[in-house]
């Protein structure tokens, strides 16, 4: 082989503008860094509990089946599913995260000259998704109380849209759009686009206004609902998402989906949760104080922030990027967008929203 190796030539177009996922700081990456003994990791969104007792113990009971492939169709996660939200089973799909979903539902509909509409900033994986399948994207600004601006996507869609992605409660601002302006937008969608909705962060929601999604899902219409087990469920590290779809999308998706897409363990611990009511509401409610009381502090603060129905509260500050180094030197892990000025600061245990709560007082005394 003589001469340098040309290696474009190996590689999709489609790829040339699509940014890797970046992951949050981890905790051992900063402990040279940080001047704390503890580490909150408040990055990432994650739950600061471990998994539900109940998964847990499910999981450990099954450690000595590991040598069997998972259930490829997660049959039984999709029957305890549809008997707990009362949708046909053949209206269930299930993913390695509600973002597998996400890129299935890209690859299965997108072609090259389609557009996908979507609010921004939002969660990346709606623009890399399309990215990858050759399709545009049409990023809308987000309504002044950070939750996508419902009108604006109507406006900007147009013959070659094809999916048109609303998230509430939004990340990174955790604002959630209404029933009645979810429901009027639904009702002017055109006929040929579809809706993706996705409610990562629904079980978190205190608002009574707050649109509930599977209200509208009706198995005809082209409307996609997406929830996941990562978030209040504490199931990130096993990647176990879920969706809800007209069967004739969820048969599509089913033949360019992995074989054994989820994995044993998930499939296992999901199941448990969803039948553990209990411990389900002493989350929530450990994360609605835990969010009032972060949110009283930037209140007192005098910083501006969006009022959040998710497990994370979006912050401006004057400098992003220092504001971020300074938490971080006192153990706190938040997520930057230095290009806004914002930090999404995830809602820690008790401890956590403490520890939160003194690093800001520190970096912002009031006058």
């Amino acid at each position: 082989m003589n001469g340098e190796m040309d290696w474009s030539l190996f590689f999709r177009k489609e790829l040339e503008p699509v940014q890797a996922y970046r992951p949050g700081l981890r905790e051992e990456q900063i402990r040279q860094i940080a001047k704390a003994d503890t580490i909150y990791k408040l990055s990432s969104n994650e739950s600061p509990l471990p998994p539900f007792p109940s998964a847990l113990k499910a999981m450990r009971e099954a450690l000595s089946t590991l040598n069997e492939y998972p259930d490829g169709s997660s049959h039984h996660l999709t029957q305890l599913l549809s008997w707990h939200y009362q949708i046909p089973s053949e209206q269930i799909i299930v993913g390695n995260g509600s973002n597998e979903l996400i890129d299935l539902i890209a690859q299965t509909c997108l072609e090259p000259g389609d557009n996908v509409v979507y609010g921004w900033p939002s969660f990346v994986v709606y623009r890399s998704s399309a990215q990858i399948a050759g399709a545009d994207c049409r990023e809308v600004a987000l309504a002044a109380d950070g939750s996508f601006d419902l009108d604006a996507l109507l406006a900007a869609i147009d013959q070659r849209t094809k999916i048109v992605t609303v998230c509430t409660p939004n990340n990174p601002t955790g604002a959630v759009v209404s029933a009645a302006a979810l429901e009027d937008f639904l009702k002017k969608v055109p006929s040929h686009v579809l809706v993706v909705l996705d409610a990562a962060y629904e079980e978190f929601v205190d608002d009574e206004q707050a649109a509930a999604p599977l209200a509208y899902f009706d198995g005809q219409r082209p409307y996609v609902v997406l929830r996941t087990f990562s978030k209040i469920y504490a199931l990130a590290g096993l990647r176990c998402g879920y969706g809800f779809a007209p069967s004739i999308l969820v048969e599509m998706l089913h033949k360019i989906r992995e074989p054994f897409n989820v994995n044993a363990l998930a499939q296992i611990a999901a199941r448990a949760c969803l039948e553990d009511d209990e411990e389900l509401d002493r989350r929530r409610a450990l994360n609605t104080a835990g969010k009032r009381n972060l949110c009283a502090c930037f209140e007192r603060l005098g910083l501006k922030y969006y009022p959040s129905e998710a497990n994370f509260v979006w912050v401006e500050v004057p400098d992003a990027a220092a504001t971020f180094d300074a938490l971080l030197s006192k153990g706190i892990i938040t997520r930057p967008f230095p290009e806004a000025n914002g930090l999404r600061v995830g809602i820690g245990d008790t401890a956590g929203v403490t520890a939160t709560i003194t690093a800001f007082e520190t970096l912002f005394p009031t006058q």
